[in-house]
């Protein structure tokens, strides 16, 4: 219980990044993974962070989020490349999804925490099926049937906008 409450004060603060929402798990053209790989594993919070303490630490293991497994049916990860995706679903029986972006190479590390996000001028390019006032009345949309392109454009166009440096403790 305890675990779902830290993911929901989690889900607050990234929520207020993101303006999206899918009906399925993104992207829709890969598989979930039955394990995370390594990479991926440890312990994070936000590099602006200047105090931090046990409710901002992030951890992720072989097979959970903050505690919460990927096996449930609220929590879908899957990977490609340099990119790390979690599908968190929502009460309303949506997917929110937060993207990582890696850059690694020797003793280098950098990780990125992409809030993906669509504008209105941006929003014909998309498959929106619903749209909602949310976020201190900014325009919030539902996509479904996201392409390859589509979804490119969304992760791509969201890292120069929305995104934050994440931080591994170990």
């Amino acid at each position: 219980m305890k675990n779902y409450i830290f993911l929901s004060a989690l889900l607050l603060c990234f929520a207020s990044c993101t303006n999206v929402s899918f009906v399925n798990p993104q992207p829709e053209f890969l598989e979930p993974l039955s394990e995370i790989p390594e990479t991926y594993q440890g312990r994070f919070v936000f590099s602006e962070a200047s105090d931090v303490s046990n409710e901002d630490v992030n951890i992720i293991t072989a097979t959970t989020v903050n505690g919460i497994s990927i096996f449930s049916d609220s929590v879908v990860v899957k990977t490609r490349g340099n990119y790390f995706y979690i599908n968190l679903l929502d009460d309303k029986g949506n997917y929110e999804l937060y993207v990582f972006k890696q850059l690694a190479y020797l003793n280098y590390e950098k990780i990125y925490a992409i809030f993906p996000a669509i504008n209105k001028e941006k929003s014909h390019l998309f498959n929106i099926i619903d749209s909602w006032n949310c976020n201190n009345n900014k325009l919030c949309y539902l996509l479904t049937d996201v392409n390859v392109n589509q979804f490119n454009l969304l992760v791509n166009s969201s890292f120069i906008e929305e995104s934050v440096e994440l931080k591994r403790l170990n």
